[in-house]
């Protein structure tokens, strides 16, 4: 029975999920089919409009970080699926003894799309705009007042402590570099500049229809991109995108919805790629109100939650049950098997008999009521429904609150107005940092962990400090993992070289038609 009411949920899916991939990648220019002249124009069957061009003070949400990243770009790269650090605009890096400097060397030959070489100077005037914007966490702990260029390609970044996250910031997506001279122009309007250094400057926007890029001329790598315009085309309905690549309108298709996997796998034309995210959906509490501020409460609730048997129901094999605190794939996450602090999970083993002991030892023998709000997300609804008839089980009347994205974060973040609620974690830039931030409240045992993990420079003592914190968490159940997302993207068996980039944003830059 739950089987049906899946295929209600499942083709809005993709909506929640995070990280991209595809395979391999070349260099090579592509060749026209049969001998006639090359195609130049990728299209991509996309989810949902950009929502500005604007890289530092705008949205970061998936869809438009997709655009944006083949515009502008970071210092630095985040490799995918490897999380590996690698250069980007930045051609080394390297700290002082102490980790209070860090010395970066821009690459040579890099121009911007207002044909200005990037220099050491419009790096430092980048960052200190960053600064100064809604996504300012990226440049935590940077002194950029004392920080100085040494000459054209070098620039120090001074930090007011070691802070190790500093490399993982850098290659963040809104941690981006431009010309300054292109901005002071512009009047630091980004509807009307184009001033990035990415393979791609800015074609026409249609809002809520489509986007274009053009490829740069000027961009430092030869041969790239290969494939000289990208037409992104918004077909919102989930099992629509998959047509068009299909029947030929379109060569790529974002968030391949889940009813529309199997068809896509079956069909000889159509590469399928799929990879786990960095990202965790989860239950949690607030910690703020009883009955959830007593760790026996919580701990019945996880014991409660069937987590194999949700996904089974909700997501039609699409991502994964949670396999720990954070996923495995995340550096120093303690769900890697190959960790030596390696938990099994879930640590909670679905019991209900338990979960009804630790509720009477709680006091709450025959249960309480308490509203679970689960968002807007059709996936998240599902799970609200089988956790509420699970909790039900156990005396606890749930009430589901779904409300629309802003209203719920507000809800969430500002009112504090909630008792048990669904969201997602993940280490975004790619450092475990990004996900203990979440658990740095006003616990002074639990932040100082979270602080001395930042600043330690030895790897091994960072990692055991990493441990100890998902370990507490874990303790006190402050999360209940319960799903690892997974992001499906499918394209056409002619366009090779498609490269999975870092923060959901494909490297299209490598790609060619056959």
């Amino acid at each position: 029975m739950k089987k049906k009411l899946l295929r209600i949920f499942s083709s809005v899916l993709c909506l929640c999920m995070l990280t991209t991939a595809c395979g391999g990648g070349t260099e090579d220019a592509g060749n026209g089919d049969d001998g006639g002249e090359a195609k130049d124009t990728l299209t991509i069957a996309v989810q949902a409009d950009m929502a500005d061009k604007d890289p530092i003070n705008g949205s970061s949400t998936n869809d438009t970080l997709k655009i944006k990243a083949n515009v502008y770009e970071t210092l630095i790269e985040r490799t995918v699926p490897e999380g590996e650090y690698k250069p980007l605009l930045a051609e080394s890096w390297e700290f002082n003894d102490d980790a209070t400097e860090l010395t970066m060397t821009l690459r040579e030959g890099v121009m911007c799309h207002n044909g200005e070489p990037l220099t050491a100077e419009d790096c430092l005037f980048s960052l200190r705009c960053l600064r100064e914007s809604s996504n300012t966490s990226v440049t935590d702990h940077m002194d950029l007042e004392n920080s100085y260029a040494v000459d054209e390609r070098t620039f120090v970044i001074v930090m007011d402590e070691p802070y190790m996250p500093v490399i993982a910031n850098l290659s963040f997506p809104t941690c981006v570099m431009f010309s300054q001279k292109g901005y002071e122009e512009g009047n630091g309007d980004w509807a009307n500049m184009d001033i990035g250094t990415g393979p791609y400057t800015w074609g026409e926007w249609s809002i809520g229809s489509s986007v274009s890029l053009v490829g740069f001329d000027d961009y430092y790598v030869e041969g790239q991109p290969a494939i000289k315009n990208v037409e992104f085309r918004v077909i919102s309905e989930d099992g629509n995108r998959y047509i068009e690549v299909e029947t030929g309108g379109a060569d790529m298709c974002y968030n391949l919805s889940g009813v529309d996997i199997e068809a896509a796998e079956a069909n000889s034309d159509v590469v399928v790629f799929r990879e786990y995210t960095t990202d965790n959906c989860y239950l949690s509490f607030n910690l703020r109100n009883s009955p959830f501020d007593d760790v026996r409460v919580r701990q019945a609730i996880a014991y409660a939650l069937d987590i194999d048997g949700a996904w089974e129901v909700c997501m039609d094999g699409v991502g994964q049950p949670a396999e720990g605190l954070l996923p495995s794939n995340i550096p120093d996450s303690i769900a890697d098997v190959d960790s030596p602090y390696h938990v099994d999970y879930p640590v909670y083993e679905y019991n209900l008999e338990k979960a009804k002991e630790l509720l009477a030892e709680a006091g709450y023998p025959d249960g309480f009521s308490c509203r679970y709000h689960v968002g807007h997300m059709a996936v998240r609804q599902a799970y609200g429904e089988f956790f509420a008839n699970a909790l039900g089980q156990i005396g606890i009347d749930v009430e589901i609150v779904a409300l629309d994205a802003a209203t719920n974060s507000q809800a969430l973040k500002v009112e504090h107005n909630f008792d048990i609620y669904t969201w997602g974690i993940s280490a975004t830039n790619g450092d475990i940092d990004y996900a203990n931030r979440f658990f740095y409240t006003d616990n002074a045992e639990m932040d100082a962990l979270i602080d001395a993990a930042a600043m330690e420079a030895d790897s091994a003592k960072r990692s055991e400090l990493n441990a100890e914190i998902q370990q507490k968490v874990l303790d006190e159940c402050v999360i209940v993992p319960i799903y690892q997302q997974e992001d499906i993207h499918c394209y056409t068996s002619d366009l090779q070289g498609f490269r999975n980039g870092a923060f959901q944003a494909p490297l299209l830059k490598y790609c060619y038609f056959a």
